[in-house]
């Protein structure tokens, strides 16, 4: 690909970059992706997925390969030395989908092989990872972006791009280049962590953490049989002094903190150490340079949060960079600050709060800790809560401008979604052919879906004819939602029946109604009764005004 011939350029090929990539790509975006390391990942770093990336994945058309490679957490079990303390279950949230579609789940896999099957993604899409390739610097004017580079073979590049994207991870070139603060804290503890074959009995679908009053010990399983990621905290006096992590020390922690002094530690694949730190920078654009994943936001490992909230900054960018360079106004670019930016801090604030009263680095905390907060969360109603916000189904933008939710049918009639949240995946079936087709399939080309219902006994069906024709010319999905016996099926319009009722269960939304799905797998619109001024207003935020102006099958 020529230099000057790149849409989106992005650096850096964790989790952040390359779901960014496959979902540029999957719009016909030329992208590049590039990134200093020799290859691609061995280590695992992250292994856990949580649900709302599940869902994610499976907009994508890849979440079967990473339930393949990858199991599903059951349970945490909290001890103080070999003393259960506490179990806590992964359970389900109720109606988070319809029958015969995907309901979200957590994946426990390694970040390497997330990084290999969204790699494989990639590809399959045209798209090419450049190892071995550095970003230097960036200059920028009101039209594009040019980026320095040395290529593999040590030549430097000049590459001009629509728009730059910093995936880089915490510590981004492109950040501090663009001057973004990114301010926060360093926590006074250190973590090491190993991936590790073991001979105990402990049970391997199951996670097990252990608490010290010199830190806790944790061991997560890892998909092979007998290998498992271990966490070891250090002491506030032992981080002040060189420590050296060998399975040797492992096993003397190990006999310390749990009373093992049995168990077999031996092929060590990873061997690390951490700190915690909690930051977010103050802004996510920087003109035509955004800043994505690790690179605007990090934060303590507890629940897996920071690549679940990292592939939804993808998700969400991704979408939006395509409708603009398709004639979208520029202003679409800025909701994803004005989206994402709020949930990092929630998602910060919310890891604080569990990182400080799980670690516990002084006795206070730790009396709290161990008398109030672990009590609790022997209740099921507790550990329902922890894991719904950890799960991040809960996510919306109903304070977005670019969330719209115009119903008229008064408070009697209200629905279950609002414009703004999560739509959770259901079931329909073709009215012409009886194949079925889930929500996420139709979501799977990143075109808004727009789904429309009809008053009972309407005949003008010709409107509905014009309006779903006016949304196809503009890049939108438009689908009629009718009964089986509807006469709109008929028709040439893209008719759905709700397969088995879920999505009047789940959603709410009957009458003469519209509703525009966004590409991310968000309510983006919602209108009872249809108002075409109104929709045409919205249409000018995701769609080239020209085209809407022009191409409107009604007066605005």
């Amino acid at each position: 690909m020529a230099g000057n011939d790149v849409q989106i350029l992005i650096v850096g090929s964790g989790p952040t970059g390359l779901a960014l990539a496959c979902q540029c790509l999957r719009q016909g975006l030329r992208v590049r992706i590039l990134d200093k390391k020799p290859g691609p990942s061995t280590t695992s770093k992250a292994i856990g997925l949580q649900y709302r990336v599940s869902e994610v994945l499976a907009c994508m058309g890849v979440v079967d390969r990473f339930l393949e490679q990858g199991g599903s957490p059951t349970v945490v079990n909290m001890y103080v030395k070999r003393e259960p303390l506490v179990r806590l279950k992964f359970q389900g949230f109720g109606d988070t989908a319809g029958r015969d579609a995907f309901a979200p789940r957590p994946i426990m896999i390694p970040q390497s092989e997330t990084e290999r099957l969204l790699g494989d993604a990639v590809e399959e899409q045209g798209g090419k990872i450049e190892w071995n390739t550095e970003f230097l610097d960036f200059t920028q004017d009101a039209h594009r972006v040019t980026s320095r580079i040395r290529r593999a073979d040590g030549e430097i590049e000049h590459v001009e791009s629509s728009y730059l994207v910093s995936c880089e991870g915490a510590h981004s070139l492109i950040r501090k280049q663009a001057g973004l603060e990114f301010a926060g804290k360093t926590y006074p503890l250190l973590f090491f962590m190993a991936d590790v074959e073991a001979d105990w009995r402990l049970d391997h679908d199951e996670n097990h953490v252990w608490m010290h009053s010199d830190g806790s010990f944790a061991a997560l399983p890892l998909p092979r049989p007998r290998t498992w990621r271990l966490f070891v905290e250090m002491s506030e006096l032992e981080t002040t002094r060189s420590t050296e992590l060998t399975l040797e020390s492992i096993r003397g922690i190990m006999a310390q903190r749990i009373e093992d002094h049995t168990t077999t530690l031996s092929n060590p694949t990873w061997i690390s150490e951490f700190r915690i730190h909690c930051r977010l920078v103050d802004r996510y654009r920087h003109g035509r340079v955004f800043v994505a994943g690790d690179a605007a936001h990090i934060h303590s490992p507890t629940g897996g949060q920071g690549i679940a909230t990292g592939i939804q900054d993808a998700s969400n960018l991704a979408w939006k960079l395509g409708r603009v360079c398709a004639g979208a106004p520029e202003t679409l670019l800025d909701s994803y600050e004005e989206e994402r930016r709020p949930h990092a801090q929630e998602v910060l604030n919310e890891t604080n709060r569990v990182t400080t009263v799980l670690f516990a680095p002084n006795w206070r905390l730790r009396m709290l800790r161990d008398y109030v907060v672990l009590p609790v969360l022997r209740s099921r109603w507790a550990q329902r809560k922890m894991f719904s916000k950890l799960a991040q189904l809960h996510v919306n933008y109903r304070a977005s401008g670019l969330s719209r939710h115009e119903d008229t049918t008064g408070p009697w009639r209200t629905t279950r979604l609002r414009a703004g949240d999560r739509a959770p995946d259901v079931a329909f079936r073709n009215a012409t052919t009886g194949e079925r087709v889930t929500l996420f399939e139709l979501l799977q080309p990143m075109r808004p879906v727009v789904l429309l219902g009809a008053n009972r006994g309407v005949t003008d069906v010709a409107r509905y004819d014009d309006l779903t024709a006016h949304l196809s010319q503009l890049g939108l999905s438009p689908y009629m939602l009718v009964p089986a016996e509807d006469a709109f099926g008929g028709r040439r319009l893209h008719c759905l029946i709700d397969a088995h009722g879920d999505f009047q269960r789940l959603y709410g939304m009957s009458q003469e109604f519209l509703c525009v799905i966004r590409p991310d797998d968000h309510i983006g619109l919602f209108q009872r009764p249809i108002r075409e001024g109104a929709l045409n207003a919205y249409l000018t935020q995701i769609c080239a005004p020209t085209m809407v102006r022009d191409r409107s099958a009604v007066p605005a």
